[in-house]
């Protein structure tokens, strides 16, 4: 039996008390001139999706509209514990929308940072490449699709892939080109079908690997599975299914990760810590 832990910031999140947005920070302390010209930047590049702090007073996305401006926050202060040491590592973001954890990665000491979107946000790039640029981070931003990270011919130590998963056509294919990119941890993040929040400790190990058509483990509670989403998901039609915990721990050990740790913020999502088999 795998032991499940809440601690005090998962009861905080599941009670609906948020935390404070992190400052980065690298915010600068800028005269009143800069400030203005950062958040004019800022209201012409909208809407964001993260909410950063860029400048002394001046926030990317403080309205309680779309994600809110409780996000990434608290996000960020459930994968800050599942990160390896970041000093000298190099780290890639996969869907970094914004850029938010490309840059705290950059802040933590990461080596080199490179992060990439090619998703519904048609200037997340855009936006990610002006907060780097104003917060003084050297972090190396790209439009390019998950399925391509082989392609870079490079290999990262830490890979993020955050809010990707459940939007792929190929989720195989995708995890196929993270795992020839990684060389060290993967930490995979998605929407699932209802399970029990907590903090796993330790992943459940797989379960019987060769099955029956006819058999009946195959409509097991437990058995991995992925539901198809034909039309929208709460009217976002860039969602393709739905995971269920276990489908995305058999579907990482397939592509050759080793799940370690996993978070359930909540009942319909997971966060899980993986090495490189």
């Amino acid at each position: 039996m795998f032991k499940l832990h809440l601690r005090p910031l998962a009861r905080r999140v599941l009670a609906g008390i948020r935390p404070r947005p992190p400052l980065l920070t690298s915010a600068r302390r800028l005269g009143p001139v800069d400030r203005r010209r950062i958040a004019a930047k800022v209201r012409a590049l909208g809407p964001w999706f993260h909410n950063m702090n860029l400048a002394k007073g001046v926030w990317t996305h403080p309205q309680p509209d779309g994600a809110g401006p409780d996000y990434p926050a608290w996000r960020w202060n459930l994968i800050k514990p599942l990160l390896p040491e970041l000093t000298g590592l190099s780290c890639l973001d996969v869907g970094c929308s914004s850029g938010f954890f490309s840059l705290k990665m950059k802040e933590l000491g990461a080596a080199k940072v490179l992060a990439v979107d090619h998703g519904e946000q048609v200037r997340a790039i855009e936006q990610a490449r002006f907060a780097a640029s104003s917060l003084g981070l050297e972090v190396e931003f790209q439009t390019l699709s998950v399925y391509d990270v082989a392609g870079l011919n490079r290999q990262f130590d830490l890979v993020l892939f955050l809010g990707v998963f459940y939007h792929l056509r190929h989720p195989m294919l995708a995890l196929d080109a993270l795992r020839k990119a990684c060389t060290g941890t993967l930490l995979f993040q998605t929407i699932t079908t209802p399970h029990q929040p907590g903090t796993y400790e330790a992943c459940p190990p797989a379960g019987k690997v060769h099955v029956g058509l006819r058999s009946a483990e195959l409509n097991q509670p437990d058995f991995p599975l992925l539901r198809f989403v034909e039309g929208g998901l709460d009217g976002d039609t860039s969602c393709w299914f739905v995971p269920s915990v276990e489908a995305c721990l058999a579907m990482l050990r397939d592509a050759r990760f080793k799940p370690e740790r996993m978070v359930c913020p909540d009942a319909h999502e997971v966060i899980i810590r993986a090495s490189c088999v």
